[in-house]
Parts: structure tokens; C-alpha cells; sequence
């Protein structure tokens, strides 16, 4: 019947699926709390996990959960994703129940990003992608879908509180493209949820706003900011508040006192309400109005912060004049940074100020010694930028000669150094062609225009560096620079803004916006541009109600995120209020568009038609990526798979019971990534092993009563559904991002092809040749990395094939644990000659091509971990001795080792994010550093001394080792005198010497002693195959101890004299025996006679005769029973 019902609606919906294929849709996607379904936008604050979810387990009785299994946790996060569709030319709900019937289902991929201190959390890449889940809504009756949406779990993890969130299609029903959503966790929600701590929410935009206001910098830590603030807005102390990368804001306007407090060492001519800079950190926002430097922490539970967040804006630094706020984009040192500019009778000082775990510290003045910078100078100096580069350790410093103009770089290092490494010019130089650039070596010319330098900006990943102002200034070791004489200067630079993967936008005093790429000279103006104004136009044709032909709006701020450039333009259009608007800046068509208006044409005719011929000014016509390795071993990413649970309900719509589960197996996925982190090894490497080993037998059955409708709570749970993927395909996309571990290499091809005939009419053999293309790759750090290119010519099809070798040369100096103190570099692929005149035309429009940048993070990656390989181990170790001894209580977690048995350890290298677990064949230092006798709960773990003393030969005490080498071997230890060991030469012997804690151990049963040895294995410092130091701390159970020999003599002693006692007790008793018997028997006799003559004077004269008689009989009955007991004994009676 219901199979009817949906043919009837999919014929009902037949023509506006039609309609649908040829629209533009979109997805929405917002949070909702885990009680609203349905409901408008929640904001996500709530950071606990919902314990009510276990009850609805209990439910699925005859299934695959186990819902009373101890180790699994089936709890609830506090919201959902809802997802929604939106199409220009069709009704919402009207696409959503085409869509749904059609087959389209939205798939949401989450990634969380790292912390920048991970207090309880691994240093990992993680994503988890999960296929939404579909529900109708409230208010319908039970045959119509009047709404609906889709619902995920919206998932987060331990110490992460910025989720990246892709919805993408499923590839059924109406095509709809990819987007990305910024969702994060706002720390700055009151309990309520819907006011804010920081301060009182607005409505009015227009009531502090103005189309006359200029842009202002969007200043935060790159990526790991969850809340963003946008100050800088004339006479208020307002800002703009937003937790989705400005998808949607909260004006707020901040609760601080406004105290002007100027003296004569610290005059401020321009008093403001203004909230002039603002910068957002992980757990932190800085604000700074006139001289005063304020901050308020967020409440992030989850990232297990030392103090629960501020209530009210805190004032710091009180006594320091504050000029400026500079920005610290990248953190280090599992800290966050700000940097703080003074003036007055601070000027020539500047303050850094430190975050780290919601702790917010200052700084004095950044010296060498009691020496300021101008006293190093020797002249009065103020200090105009300051940047600090995190990895390297080092501020770099702009300053200005007081009373002049002139400016100068110094690289600085607290209380180390000073040192001067260019002085900027005075003028602007002369550009003497049309180049773009001119090297600057002292002997070049120069305008009457005076040089103004404003600013400073670093890439730590290309290590280029810029000086801007109204010039631009570059160079790639900061000794060395190059004029980039293709921006004119007119208008001077009011902020520069770096994606850090390539592109950069930079805004002027007039808010003009012009970009250009690292490793190039060409830079192009994007706005106000002809190519901006047709651009514009073709979107007002498109109806698109983001753009006017009239530009009654003004740019509030230009940045970059993971989708590119972005813009924020503030309008304000009839009867509203005003409204801030985000969208795509649209670089990608506003240079083809301009490379089109200024690219010289003329007229052709190719067989009798004219045609218009554009002078091509790209080299190539086709660039393909092949070749490439699977992504994960590069890239580091975990990912994991979830589907909601089916359900019985033949519309397939799921309802807040099959939610709820969805919700609980998510949770438990990730709890299970969170907690894998056995030092024993797993006999199977993977995180859900453990979760369906003892169901997957009877997969089989489930899915049996699934089919027949039988399962219970109405939903059927597929085992296979909740997985960890290792190998996603690289489909030709070149990664963004990728580790290298030493001499590791990252190898593909670059596929270049020229025009083909139809394509190059008219143009010349030299315009379009296999000469022209030659692909260049620029490296950062090039004692660190090497770079291949291996050039074939494939001749017959017009096309170089370019294979690209990119390797690590084994020269980083550090060896760190698994992602921590990576090296920033990149390599930079370019193919001459393209520059920003080569694009491609796809579906979502153009997109300039012929230049990429690949980040690499060189060090250990993120993801590996040694473990204690335990099943080898045991058969090994039971090989080599010919025997194996378990404990009389075996326990199948933690085998036990017998103490005369020669110990062999090994150990596997898990790689988390491949799959593999490979035999660890490097060298290791071996220690013991606690242990304890009889139970677990009775390890004590040693101090240094202690652990210096039990495990070489350099401790104080003598006789106080606790192990030896098997092997004999003693040149093979540390510095220390450890001894280092490998899979070659692993063998351990037991001593357990006088002075060690195992010696003498003595038995609380009939059973020998045992004891449990904390272990730790670290490859630090004599391991040279890898970048990383592999720290494996684990508990091995060793059993039949023996005794002291003090002890055993004792013991020995005692055990002789109780067999001699008993020995002579048996002797003396065979002897002494029979004569024993006899006086044993006279006494019994004489007893019994006793007895009877009393018995027999006790009688009354006065008795009867039948009295008498009865006595008489009795004494004989007695007398004949113990006759009767003596004739039992042999030699009585004979004796007798």
C-alpha cells in the first residue's frame, strides 16, 4: 500500500522535480536544542553531554547495542544540526518534500579543529561524516508531509570548540552544490542562553551605524577563534558579535566603565567611546578603548580551562599608556598572544600579553636587560608595528625616529638581543620598467614621494615578509627586498590581510581593495573596478538581493576563511533598520573578467566566419593533478562514518526516539576514538573492535528481523554503518595541508596540455608550444626540504607530464611527541608565465588556476603512537624459554611473565589514521619507574633518584638494580646510563637485587609472590629513523618471585625442625604404644568399678528383692560388655 502512495506523490511531484533541476538551491543548516526540535536558531552553549539518552537503549533488547555493556556509553550531545533546503524558484517546503521523495539526502562531514593547548585531548585531525536523518515536523496530519527537515547530531569533541561543517548532497534527487558552515561554541552566553555576558544586545543597526563609516580590521587567532569581534565603530562602544564566521551577528554594545583616565604621562588627545582594536582568541576577547586595555574570558568547560570565565570586562595593564593592539595570529607554546604598543611614557615599549587555559598574564616592557629599543638605537624612538613569530621565537619590531620619518626593522629576542636588519628607505623608489617590482640594493632611484611605512606581516608557512603602507615592500629571508611597484600608493594601506595559503587582500584610507598572490609581483585592484561593476551588473540581472546597481551601502571589513575571500558590507535599504550582509568576495571572476577587458582582441575570419581573437595570455590549456597518493597518510585526518539507525516506519521519516539513538551512537563512536589509547595493543587495530566483537556473529539474525519488520523499538541498528575509514581517495585534488615525517616523501604529477588547433586559431608557434610551459615549485625552507621535478614531453598529445618529488631531508633538529612543535613551511607550485591570467570555467563559475601552495608541517605526525605489543611478545618470550608460565588466575587482559624466564618486549608503531600497526625496529631506552607488589593498587611510582638507582649502574646504592640485559651488554646506554635496547637485542633477565622494592617479597598465600612493574619506553634521543619520540609508559605482571636467600635459609630452618619434630613424634609414639594401651585400659577398668560400687551402695536396705535382682543383672550386663570391649583388643585377655 504504501509503496501506491509513494508513486502517486512522486507523480504529483513529477513536474516541479523539473523546475527544481533548473534552480539554483541551497543548504541552510542551524543548530537546535536537543528539546527544540524544529525550532529557530539555538545558540550553541551548552557544553555537557545529555545522560536521558541510555533509557531508550534499553529498548532495543534483541539487537546489536548491548545497552548494559559497562565499557560503552551511550549518552547524548545537547543539540542537533537541522538542515533545510532553500531554492529561489520553488516553495521551501515544496523542494524539501521533492527532495525527500527524490532521494536527496544531505551528508554533513564535521571537523574539529585542534586546541591550541591540549589539556585532555591528543593532538589528532578529526572528522566525523555523518547521512542526516529525516523528520516531520509537528502540526501534520498523519498521510500529508506538510514540513519536514533533516537532522544530524551536532557532535563535539574534548577540548574543541570550532567545528567546521560541509553539507553536501548524496548525489540523488536535485543537484545541489557543497557548503560550508562555521558552527562554534559560544562561552559568552548567560545561563539563560539568550542574553550575553559581554554585554546588552542591539537591534537597530542604523541607530550606530553609517554608510560614511570605513572598513576595519577582522583581527583573531587563525582558525582556533570560536567568537569574532569587529570594533572600530565611531562614538559607541559597540561591537559585532558572531560564532559562525558572520554568517549571522549579535550588535552588542560591551558593559565597560568608558573611564578616561589621561595624566601628563599619558595624554590622549582624541577621547572616544570608541572601541578602537579588537581581537578574538580561543577562550578570550580583547578590546581596547582610548588607553584601556580590557578582556573578558568565556565559560569553555570543555577545554578544561583553570577558572570558569569572567563576569564582567576585566581592565588590564592599568598603568601602561596603550597606543595600538597588534595581533598574534599563530599560537605557541600551547599559549595565546597578544601584543600591546605603548606611548606617552611608554613610548619606544612594548607588552605581551600571554593566554594560556583561560589565564591571562602581562608582561613588563619587552627589553634586553633594563635596554629599551631607542636606547639600543640611540635615539628617541616610537615603535609603529610589532609582529611575533611564534615558531621562531622572535618579535620583529618597526620603528619610527621621532620628529622624522624614517623607519627601521629590528629582530628582537627578550633579554638576549637587539639587532638592526634593514633600514627602510625614505622614498618611494623609481620603478625604471614595467616589471613590477624593483630589487632594492642601494643603487636604485627614487621619487620625491615620501615612503610611509604603517605595518608589518609575516607568513610563517612561506616565510615571506611584507612592510606595507603606501608601498609594499617583500622579501623571503628579511635582508633582501623588492619594491612592488605595481601598486600605486595613492592611497596609503589602512590593513593587510593574509590567508596564509597564497592569496592576500589588502584595504586602503579610501577602502579600495586590491589582492595579490605570494610568490608574484602582480597585483590588481578588485574594488572599485570595471571589472567589479560588470560583475555586479550581471548579478542584479541575476535578481541576486545581495547586489545593486546603486552603491548605497559601505565594506565594513574584507577577511579570509576556508571558503576564501570575504566581504561584509553594511546597507541600508528601505524601511529597515540596516543589516550587515556577508558574501564571497568574488576574486576569482573579477580577474577573469578583468584580464578579458584588458586583454588587446581584433577581428578574424576562420572559414568564411569572423570571429573576435583574444590574445591568450595563459601558457597552458589543461592542468590536471595526478597521480597522487591516498590522502590520509599525508593529510592525517581521521574520519568517521556514521548513518542513522533505519527505521521501521515505511515513509522511512524518523522520530525523536530514532533520533535520540543516533544521537547515542555517535556519542559512542567518538567516545571510542577518545579512549583508545591502550598501551596494549588491540589484537585487531581499530578503534570499534571492541564495541561489536561479541555481536558481529549474529549480524546475520538482526539483519533478518530488520527485513521482516521485527526489530525491536521499531529501528534496526547496522553494525557496519558506525566505522572508522582508512583509505578515502584522493580523486585528483591536491591536499592543502600535509606532515612529513623523516625522509618521508610526498610524490604526484602535474598533466600540462597546450590549445589544441581550434583553440589557437591564429596564434603563433611560439604562443603555443611545449617550450612555453615549465612548471616551477618554490620552497620555504629548503634545508629542511627537497623538491624533484621530473619534466617528459608526451609530444603526440600536445603535453608535459611533470612528476613532483617532495622530500624531507633529515636535517629538523627536534624530535617531539606525535604533533606537537611542528615546523611551518610550504611549497609553492607555479607554472611560469601564468600569473593571474589563467583560469577555468566550472560550475560554480571561474576560478584562476596555474599557481598552488601546499602547506607542510615537518616534525612527527599527528595520529602515531607505540604500543605495547602483547600477543607477539608472550609467544616470543614462550619460544625462546621453551615454556610459558601464566598466573593460577589468568587474566586475558594482562598476561603474566614468570620471573626465570628471560623477558622479550615488543612493540608495535599504530598509525591511527592508516590503519597500519607495523613492528617498531628502532632503538629505545628501557626503564622501570614504579611498581608494587600483589595488586595494581599497590603501585608506587618511583622518583627520579629512585629511577636512576633501580635501572643503571650510576645510583647511589649498589645491589639495587632491578633488571639486566639479557645479552650481557654494557656499552649500549645513554648519557645517563640507561640502557638502550632494540628489537634485536630486547632480552631481560629478572635480578630483583637487595636494595630494589621487588627483593624478598613476602607470600600473603600458599601461592610464590608476584608484582607489577610500570614500564616506559622512549625512543628520545637514540632513535634517528624518525621525527618522533615514542613515550609508552604500561604494567607488566611478573609472578613466581623468589625469596631472599636470608628469607630462604629462615624458612628452610623452620620447614627442618617441624619434619624433625613430627619425625620424632612418630617414633616415640611406635615405641611407647603398647604400654600406653595397657595403662590406658587398667585406668578405664578401675573407673568403671568405681562407678559400679557406687551405684550398688546407693541402695536402701528397704529395697525389693526384684530391686536387688534387676541390680544384679545390670552389673553383670556391664561386666560382660567390658569383658566383650578387652577380648576386641588383641593380648588383653592374654595378659590377663
Amino acid at each position: 500500500m504504501w509503496r501506491i502512495l509513494v508513486a502517486n506523490v512522486l507523480l504529483f511531484l513529477r513536474h516541479p522535480v523539473f523546475v527544481v533541476l533548473a534552480s539554483d538551491c541551497q543548504w541552510m543548516a542551524v543548530v537546535n536544542r536537543f528539546n527544540n526540535l524544529g525550532g529557530d536558531r539555538n545558540i550553541f552553549s551548552y557544553q555537557h553531554e545529555f545522560k536521558k539518552v541510555n533509557d531508550v537503549f534499553k529498548e532495543l533488547v534483541d539487537s546489536a547495542i548491548d545497552a548494559d555493556d559497562k565499557h560503552a556509553k551511550y549518552l547524548g550531545f545537547p543539540y542537533y544540526l537541522k538542515i533545510n533546503l532553500t531554492c529561489s524558484t520553488l516553495d521551501s517546503e515544496m523542494a524539501l518534500r521533492t527532495a525527500h521523495y527524490t532521494g536527496l539526502r544531505p551528508v554533513v562531514t564535521v571537523t574539529f579543529e585542534e586546541p591550541v593547548h591540549s589539556v585532555r585531548r591528543k593532538q589528532e585531525q578529526l572528522q566525523i561524516k555523518m547521512t542526516a536523518a529525516p523528520f516531520r515536523m509537528r502540526g501534520c496530519d498523519s498521510e500529508e508531509v506538510c514540513r519536514m527537515c533533516w537532522f544530524t547530531p551536532m557532535p563535539f569533541m574534548n577540548g574543541s570548540v570550532v567545528m567546521d561543517v560541509i553539507v553536501a548532497s548524496n548525489h540523488l534527487g536535485i543537484p545541489v552544490d557543497d557548503k560550508r558552515f562555521s558552527i562554534n561554541i559560544n562561552g559568552y552566553m548567560k545561563k539563560n542562553r539568550v542574553s550575553f555576558k559581554i554585554g546588552l544586545k542591539l537591534t537597530a543597526l542604523n541607530a550606530f551605524m553609517s554608510l560614511k563609516h570605513r572598513s576595519r580590521p577582522l583581527w583573531h587567532t587563525h582558525i582556533q577563534a570560536p567568537v569574532l569581534i569587529l570594533g572600530d565603530i565611531p562614538r559607541s562602544k559597540v561591537v559585532l558579535l558572531s560564532d559562525t564566521g558572520y554568517d549571522d551577528y549579535f550588535p552588542i554594545e560591551v558593559g565597560i566603565d568608558s573611564c578616561w583616565i589621561g595624566t601628563m604621562s599619558c595624554r590622549y588627545s582624541g577621547f572616544s567611546s570608541t572601541v578602537r582594536d579588537s581581537i578574538s582568541t580561543e577562550s578570550t576577547l580583547f578590546i581596547r578603548q582610548n588607553q584601556l586595555v580590557y578582556y573578558f574570558v568565556g565559560h569553555y568547560p570543555i577545554l578544561h580551562m583553570r577558572g570558569p570565565g569572567s563576569k564582567l570586562w576585566t581592565r588590564i595593564m592599568n598603568d601602561v599608556c596603550v597606543k595600538r593592539l597588534n595581533p598574534v595570529f599563530f599560537s605557541g607554546n600551547n599559549s595565546e598572544y597578544v601584543i600591546v604598543l605603548g606611548e606617552g611614557a611608554n613610548m619606544g615599549d612594548f607588552f605581551l600579553i600571554t593566554i594560556q587555559d583561560g589565564i591571562v598574564n602581562s608582561s613588563g616592557s619587552m627589553r634586553v636587560g633594563e635596554q629599551t629599543v631607542c636606547q639600543f638605537l640611540q635615539y628617541t624612538c616610537d615603535i609603529t608595528w610589532v609582529i611575533f613569530s611564534t615558531s621562531e621565537n622572535k618579535f620583529f619590531l618597526l620603528v619610527k625616529e621621532d620628529g622624522t620619518n624614517y623607519h627601521s626593522l629590528l629582530e628582537f629576542q627578550k633579554d638576549t638581543y637587539y639587532k638592526l636588519i634593514y633600514d627602510i628607505p625614505r622614498q618611494v623608489p623609481r620603478a625604471a620598467s614595467d616589471g613590477g617590482f624593483v630589487l632594492l640594493l642601494g643603487n636604485e632611484n627614487y621619487t620625491n614621494r615620501t615612503l610611509i611605512s604603517r605595518g608589518l606581516a609575516l607568513n610563517p608557512f612561506s616565510k615571506i615578509f611584507y612592510i606595507w603602507g603606501n608601498v609594499i615592500l617583500q622579501s623571503n629571508d628579511m635582508a633582501s627586498y623588492i619594491y612592488l611597484s605595481n601598486f600605486p600608493g595613492d592611497s596609503a594601506i589602512k590593513y593587510f590581510v593574509m590567508s596564509f595559503t597564497g592569496h592576500i587582500a589588502f584595504v586602503t584610507d579610501t577602502d579600495e581593495v586590491w589582492v595579490m598572490k605570494e610568490g608574484s609581483t602582480e597585483i590588481k585592484k578588485a574594488y572599485p573596478s570595471k571589472a567589479w561593476s560588470m560583475y555586479n551588473t550581471l548579478q542584479v540581472m541575476e535578481g541576486s538581493p545581495d547586489y545593486e546597481l546603486k552603491a548605497n551601502h559601505s565594506l565594513v571589513s574584507v577577511f579570509f576563511d576556508k571558503d576564501g575571500m570575504q566581504e561584509l558590507i553594511y546597507r541600508e535599504d528601505p524601511g529597515t533598520t540596516g543589516r550587515i550582509i556577508k558574501r564571497k568576495f568574488p576574486l576569482d571572476h573579477i580577474l577573469t573578467y578583468d584580464q578579458m577587458i584588458s586583454t588587446p582582441h581584433k577581428g578574424m575570419t576562420h572559414n568564411g566566419i569572423d570571429y573576435i581573437r583574444f590574445t591568450h595570455r595563459c601558457p597552458f590549456a589543461v592542468l590536471r593533478f595526478v597521480d597522487l597518493p591516498f590522502p590520509q597518510r599525508f593529510t592525517r585526518m581521521e574520519h568517521y562514518r556514521a548513518n542513522p539507525p533505519e527505521v521501521m516506519e515505511k515513509t522511512n521519516f524518523h522520530d525523536v526516539k530514532a533520533l535520540i539513538v543516533y544521537q547515542g551512537l555517535v556519542y559512542q563512536l567518538l567516545h571510542l576514538h577518545s579512549a583508545y589509547h591502550r598501551s596494549y595493543a588491540d589484537p585487531v587495530h581499530d578503534p570499534t573492535w571492541r564495541w561489536w566483537k561479541n555481536k558481529k556473529q549474529d549480524a546475520e539474525y538482526y539483519y533478518y528481523l530488520a527485513s521482516n519488520g521485527r526489530s525491536s523499538g521499531g529501528m534496526y541498528v547496522d553494525m557496519a554503518n558506525y566505522v572508522k575509514i582508512y583509505n578515502l581517495r584522493p580523486n585528483n585534488v591536491l591536499p592543502k595541508t600535509i606532515y612529513l615525517d623523516k625522509k618521508q616523501t610526498f610524490f604526484f604529477s602535474v598533466y600540462l596540455s597546450i590549445r589544441t588547433t581550434k583553440q589557437s586559431m591564429g596564434e603563433t608557434a611560439e604562443e603555443n608550444s611545449l617550450n612555453y610551459m615549465w612548471l616551477t615549485i618554490l620552497l620555504a625552507h629548503p634545508e629542511y626540504i627537497r623538491a624533484d621535478l621530473e619534466r617528459h614531453e608526451l609530444i603526440s598529445r600536445g603535453s608535459v607530464l611533470y612528476k613532483v618529488i617532495i622530500t624531507d631531508s633529515g636535517k629538523y633538529p627536534r624530535q617531539q611527541l606525535s604533533g606537537k612543535e611542528l615546523l611551518k613551511s610550504s611549497a609553492n607550485l607555479k607554472v611560469a608565465h601564468s600569473g593571474m591570467n589563467c583560469y577555468d570555467y566550472t560550475d560554480e563559475g571561474p576560478h584562476t588556476k596555474g599557481s598552488d601552495t601546499i602547506g607542510i608541517n615537518i616534525g612527527c605526525p599527528p595520529g602515531r603512537r607505540l604500543a605495547f605489543d602483547i600477543t607477539y611478545t608472550k609467544n616470543y618470550t614462550g619460544e625462546k624459554n621453551k615454556r610459558y608460565f601464566d598466573c593460577v588466575e589468568p587474566d586475558p587482559e594482562m598476561p603474566c611473565f614468570y620471573y626465570n624466564d628471560v623477558f622479550y618486549p615488543f612493540f608495535l608503531i599504530q598509525d591511527m589514521v592508516t590503519g597500519h600497526s607495523g613492528r617498531f625496529n628502532g632503538s629505545y631506552i628501557f626503564s622501570i619507574i614504579g611498581g608494587g607488589a600483589f595488586s595494581v593498587d599497590n603501585i608506587r611510582y618511583f622518583n627520579t633518584e629512585e629511577i636512576l638507582q633501580y635501572n643503571t649502574m650510576n645510583g647511589r646504592e649498589t645491589y639495587s638494580l632491578i633488571w639486566l640485559r639479557a645479552d650481557g651488554e654494557e656499552n649500549m646506554t645513554s648519557a645517563e646510563g640507561f640502557h638502550v635496547l632494540s628489537q634485536a637485542s630486547s632480552g631481560i633477565l629478572w635480578v630483583c637485587q637487595q636494595n630494589s622494592p621487588c627483593y624478598d617479597i613476602i607470600p600473603t598465600s600458599t601461592f610464590t609472590p608476584d608484582f607489577f612493574f610500570v614500564l616506559k619506553v622512549s625512543n628520545r634521543g637514540v632513535d634517528q629513523t624518525t621525527y618522533c619520540d615514542y613515550a609508552l609508559e604500561f604494567i607488566v605482571h611478573i609472578h613466581g618471585l623468589p625469596l631472599s636467600h636470608t628469607r630462604a635459609l629462615y624458612l628452610l630452618k623452620m620447614s627442618m625442625a617441624a619434619i624433625l619434630s613430627l619425625l620424632v613424634l612418630y617414633v616415640v609414639t611406635l615405641s611407647v604404644g603398647p604400654k600406653a594401651k595397657v595403662i590406658i585400659g587398667r585406668f578405664f577398668r578401675t573407673l568403671e568399678q568405681a562407678i559400679v560400687f557406687r551405684a550398688a551402695s546407693s541402695l536402701t536396705f528397704n529395697s525389693s528383692f526384684t530391686s536387688q535382682t534387676s541390680l544384679q543383672h545390670a552389673t553383670s550386663e556391664i561386666t560382660r560388655s567390658h569383658l566383650a570391649h578387652k577380648s576386641d583388643v588383641p593380648g588383653i585377655l592374654d595378659t590377663q
